[in-house]
């Protein structure tokens, strides 16, 4: 196993899994961001893709689970290489005009970002110093709203001139870049994989590992409240700025890109705090308060607020409820057993991904009757709030703990 930390490969690690990372958030926000118009096209109500983004993050949950005891058997890299063999299959399914297609084109996408989440992690500990690791997985999450900065700024704009279809050229161009990265470094980065792990050794993955472990725990629940309200915002932000706000398509697809841009230019920066200050806690607590703020805001956006007002509000939205990530993975890959970050980064990913496979699904039957999008958006706030509480009674459980520890020592 490495010990000594390699700079050339610490380079390429966070190099592949933040482009492998960008890979897949762009499948899964494509289809939101050009919801009016596929909507159109196969005869549906646009609301329902809150179901479709349900769909994909529900089997994201399920591969969330295999995925710890999948990195361990056939090593980070080769997973890596597979999650983008089944999102460019997932991509090719979409293409096809019929909702049956899009669903097994969800499934498949739903299955690659469950089995990148424990890969990536693995890789980025073993080749990342502590000290820095905060920093390289916010790097590695931008690839997240960078991912769907080119998505929000380009699908809705190919939907209206030739076809939101031509989208799905420049992700799988991504994805042949990816395997011939990881490809000639596959045997080095998986020298660690252990051909003896077995699911039947451990069927819900690292999920009872990180319940049993308080802090990781509570850490968990206010990830799958955070995941909750950005995929609420990513889903349904276009649809709300048509429908209520009178706006263009296209032009509701550049609010989106403002929120993606916010959540990729905070992600480092947050990063570099939460490393200077030796708290991720508080970093996420800040995140949180910018949280609330923001989506009340949100709540009540009208047509007549002048645009530049509405460009902030959406980069500052990002900035918090886009820009959490990289910093809770870091927290979780620091908490981690020895050699079971992979593992940790499985169990954790049941939270968020459960949260967002939730969060769309309510946030559209809350429309049904609520009737409003904005009154709707206002539950994410609530949601902030909850989330908020969580922080506070883990932090509280965290000095109660130091406090035992060093009693114990004494």
């Amino acid at each position: 196993m490495i010990t000594v930390h390699d700079s050339k490969n610490t380079l390429l690690v966070v190099a592949a899994a933040t482009l492998a990372q960008m890979v897949v958030a762009m499948s899964n926000v494509v289809l939101p961001t050009i919801a009016p118009k596929l909507a159109d096209s196969l005869g549906l109500s646009a609301v329902l893709i809150g179901y479709q983004v349900s769909l994909t993050f529900g089997i994201a949950t399920v591969a969330s689970m295999f995925g710890g005891t999948a990195v361990l058997r056939w090593g980070a890299a080769r997973m890596t290489q597979v999650s983008m063999a089944v999102c460019g299959a997932g991509l090719l399914l979409f293409v096809l005009p019929h909702w049956g297609f899009v669903a097994l084109g969800s499934v498949a996408v739903g299955a690659a970002m469950g089995l990148l989440t424990p890969a990536a992690a693995h890789m980025l500990v073993k080749y990342t110093q502590p000290e820095r690791r905060n920093v390289m997985f916010s790097i590695k999450q931008t690839g997240v709203p960078v991912g769907g900065v080119v998505i929000a700024l380009t699908a809705p704009a190919l939907a209206v001139t030739v076809g939101w279809q031509w989208s799905i050229a420049m992700v799988l161009a991504l994805i042949v870049l990816i395997v011939l990265l990881v490809g000639p470094r596959r045997t080095r980065w998986d020298d660690d994989r252990d051909p003896g792990a077995s699911l039947r050794q451990q069927p819900f993955g690292g999920v009872p590992m990180v319940w049993r472990h308080a802090k990781l725990r509570w850490l968990s629940l206010v990830a799958l409240l955070f995941s909750t309200i950005q995929r609420c915002l990513l889903t349904f932000t276009v649809i709300y700025l048509v429908a209520e706000a009178d706006y263009g398509l296209i032009e509701a697809g550049v609010m989106l890109s403002m929120l993606q841009i916010g959540g990729a230019v905070a992600r480092v920066p947050w990063g570099w705090l939460a490393d200077r200050l030796g708290s991720s806690l508080a970093v996420l607590t800040s995140i949180c308060v910018l949280t609330i703020s923001a989506t009340a805001a949100l709540a009540l956006l009208g047509p007549a607020w002048p645009r530049p007002v509405v460009y902030l509000l959406f980069f500052v939205l990002g900035a918090a409820a886009v820009g959490w990530n990289g910093v809770f993975h870091a927290e979780a890959a620091r908490l981690s057993p020895p050699g079971m970050a992979g593992m940790v980064a499985g169990g954790t990913a049941v939270f968020i991904f459960g949260g967002v496979l939730l969060g769309p699904s309510l946030f559209a039957g809350a429309y049904s009757v609520i009737n409003s999008y904005s009154a709707t958006f206002a539950l994410t706030t609530v949601a902030g709030v909850a989330a908020l509480a969580l922080l506070v009674l883990g932090r509280r459980a965290a000095r109660t703990e130091a406090t035992a520890v060093a009693g114990a020592s004494t």
